[in-house]
């Protein structure tokens, strides 16, 4: 899931070595049990994805999926019968993406590419499918625009973002996180966090890196301490979006909806139940994290 045109270098080796899932397991990159070992975690953490997807509505046709990353959602579609592309621009990503096919012995197509330049025809695809990809990029709308420019007339984008009015963004970063970063300037605290939360110890250190380098202004500046407090500590880049702002940005689409899940409680005692509470689902469709937003092109119209 890494696109966009901060400094390729800052984005590329973030992404590289910060793709989702490999935080948690320790399994060797690229062997079999890796990758089952990222899947079985995906889709566990947010049963969501293939609810809101629907892998098997796109059999026999054509769908790309921008910041396809190692995937994980990409075999999915392949396993479903879809004529699969992947773009990505991580180098190390796709090289584990294309292992994954062929360990199971299955057909894609792969390109290195940014987002906003995206190297296909016009009216190439019937799905593009971008997860949690373009809130990291400064252009954020020249994306989208490509999105509709290689679709065929009536093709869908169905695009995952951050969402601002989220209890993840109110409650978890610019509250409680904040106030935990602000504890790391204790000697020893590091260590009761991290019993705490389950958080790392190697974020913990980077957070704490990041506010002797920034000093108050980490913790003040908001474009700042959110970017680095998604993805983890140097990601380059995070914005985040209200269904309203969201909508907005596919103007050029004929029907625009948007739905939201996953209230994101990872860092709460005891997450590993309460998020999948009936009430944490529940509440989910509102005040979830992930904002998804599925708009339509026009049967008519022209790229």
């Amino acid at each position: 899931m890494s696109a966009g045109t901060t400094p390729r270098l800052d984005t590329e080796r973030f992404w590289s070595a910060n793709q989702p899932g490999f935080r948690f397991t320790d399994e060797q990159p690229g062997t079999p049990e890796f990758f089952t070992a990222v899947e079985r975690h995906r889709y566990e953490l947010e049963p969501h994805i293939p609810e809101i997807v629907q892998f098997a509505r796109w059999c026999n046709m054509d769908v790309l999926e921008v910041g396809c990353g190692i995937a994980t959602d990409g075999i999915n579609f392949a396993r479903a019968g879809a004529r699969y592309t992947g773009v990505d621009q991580s180098p190390a990503a796709l090289t584990l993406a294309q292992r994954r096919f062929d360990l199971e012995g299955l057909t894609a197509s792969f390109t290195e590419s940014q987002a906003n330049r995206l190297p296909f025809s016009d009216g190439s695809f019937d799905l593009v499918y971008s997860h949690g990809v373009i809130h990291h990029m400064e252009d954020t709308a020249g994306a989208i625009g490509e999105f509709r420019r290689v679709l065929r007339p009536s093709g869908t984008a169905l695009v995952m973002v951050y969402h601002r009015s989220s209890f993840n963004y109110w409650v978890t970063i610019m509250g409680l996180r904040r106030a935990l970063v602000a504890l790391l300037l204790i000697p020893g605290v590091s260590r009761l966090i991290a019993r705490i939360t389950g958080e790392r110890a190697s974020v913990l250190e980077g957070h704490r890196a990041l506010l002797h380098h920034h000093g108050l202004r980490y913790l003040t500046d908001c474009g700042l301490f959110l970017s680095n407090n998604t993805d983890g500590p140097g990601n380059p880049l995070s914005k985040v979006f209200t269904r309203k702002q969201a909508e907005a940005l596919f103007v050029g689409f004929t029907s625009v909806s948007t739905a939201v899940r996953y209230l994101n409680l990872r860092i709460y005692p005891g997450s590993n139940v309460a998020g999948r509470s009936r009430i944490a689902v529940w509440q989910g469709h509102r005040w979830g994290w992930h904002l998804y937003v599925h708009a339509k092109k026009d049967s008519e119209s022209q790229p």
